[in-house]
Formats: structure tokens, C-alpha cells, sequence
């Protein structure tokens, strides 16, 4: 499977469609092309076929942007075909499958920030700042990490149910998760194995209590 085909494959995941319909989306003239993108996107349990209908995750078009990446596409070029909003339903899936309670877009005031995804789990809280990233973003890292900790110390007193925070940066470009300022950076494919073993990450990372 060529990756520049499944970024072409990225307009076309919506919640449902047909074959015909996706392929026509993704501009794929073949339909023994399209039909092969579709049997490798099941292969790697990204979306469903019932009958005549395709359904696709709020999250696959993600997962099929870090398969894209894993197989050598521009990081740039994928990332252009995401929004935001992918980056935050991959977040909250991930911490909701952990029995996390999420919330997306938190405005907090005095001062004001925003927490793009906050999920809770007795009293323990992950921030997740979801870095649509680019490579100017790069150089930037280390004020991006202490926003995100500045973010993590306000929730104690927005929510006293919360006990303990952890901020994280989440972000399709890196490899492994990296720390900038006791912060763990983490690449999206990443993320899961992250929060499932996030309290063992505990002596490294940023707490604000």
C-alpha cells in the first residue's frame, strides 16, 4: 500500500458512506485500488463494512493518518489533512476506554487558558494540550510544555475533585515519548500504552497537586 494513497484516503473517512462513495471522495479512479485501500484499513481495524454501508470511529481518521506517517509520508502533508478535533477525539476515546471522565475545550479564567482535552479519574487528572504539529512548532517545545504545566496547576482549584494533574503534550510528529520541562510529549500512536502505565511515569513527570 503506497502512503500517499491513504492520505488521499483521509478526506474520505466519514462516520458512513459507501465504497463507491469513498472512493469517489478520495479521488481513487480504480475501484480494485479502492477496494484494497479498504480491505488494508480493515486489516489494521480501522472501519466496518455492514452490508453495502461503510461506518468509520471518530477516531479513524487519526489512526489512519499515523499509519500514513509510520509508512513514510510527509508528516507536513498528512497533518494538513487533520483538524483539531481528531487530535481531541483520539484523546478523549483513549482516556474514556480507561474509565477517565472526559471534557474537551475547558475554559478556564483568571487567567484565561483553555485545556483542549482534561479526563478524571479518582481525583487523578491528565491535561492534553493536541498539538496539530508543524515543524516550526519544533524549537517552540520547551514554552509549549510550560503552558501546558501552567494549565495542569490551575485544575486543583477549578475542580476540587481533582487531587493530582499530569499535563501532556500530544503530537503526531515525534517517535517516543520525550519529556521537555518534566513534560511528556507524546506521539499519538503512543498515547494508549501512555495512559495506560501513566502513573508509573510518575518520578518523571510534572504533578501539580
Amino acid at each position: 500500500m503506497h502512503p500517499d494513497v491513504l492520505v488521499k484516503a483521509l478526506t474520505a473517512i466519514v462516520p458512513k458512506t459507501t465504497p463507491e462513495k469513498f472512493r469517489e471522495a478520495a479521488g481513487i479512479a480504480s475501484r480494485s485500488v479502492a477496494k484494497s485501500v479498504l480491505d488494508f484499513l480493515y486489516s489494521n481495524n480501522i472501519g466496518t463494512i455492514r452490508g453495502n454501508s461503510l461506518e468509520f470511529s471518530r477516531s479513524d481518521r487519526l489512526y489512519t493518518a499515523i499509519l500514513a506517517v509510520k509508512m513514510g509520508s510527509d508528516i507536513e502533508i498528512v497533518s494538513a489533512q487533520l483538524s483539531w478535533k481528531d487530535f481531541e477525539r483520539l484523546a478523549s476515546e483513549v482516556l474514556a476506554s480507561f474509565g477517565y471522565k472526559t471534557q474537551t475545550n475547558v475554559h478556564l479564567t483568571k487567567p484565561h487558558m483553555e485545556v483542549d482535552v482534561i479526563g478524571v479519574s479518582s481525583g487523578f487528572a491528565v491535561a492534553v494540550d493536541c498539538k496539530h504539529w508543524k515543524k516550526s512548532n519544533l524549537s517552540s517545545i520547551s514554552a509549549i510544555s510550560r503552558k501546558q504545566a501552567e494549565r495542569a496547576d490551575r485544575l486543583p482549584k477549578w475542580n476540587t475533585k481533582i487531587s493530582r494533574a499530569v499535563p501532556v503534550v500530544m503530537t503526531l510528529h515525534t517517535q517516543s515519548v520525550k519529556f521537555a520541562g518534566a513534560v511528556p510529549v507524546v506521539p499519538v500512536h503512543k498515547f494508549r500504552s501512555f495512559v495506560m502505565d501513566v502513573k508509573a511515569f510518575l518520578p518523571e513527570i510534572y504533578v501539580a497537586d
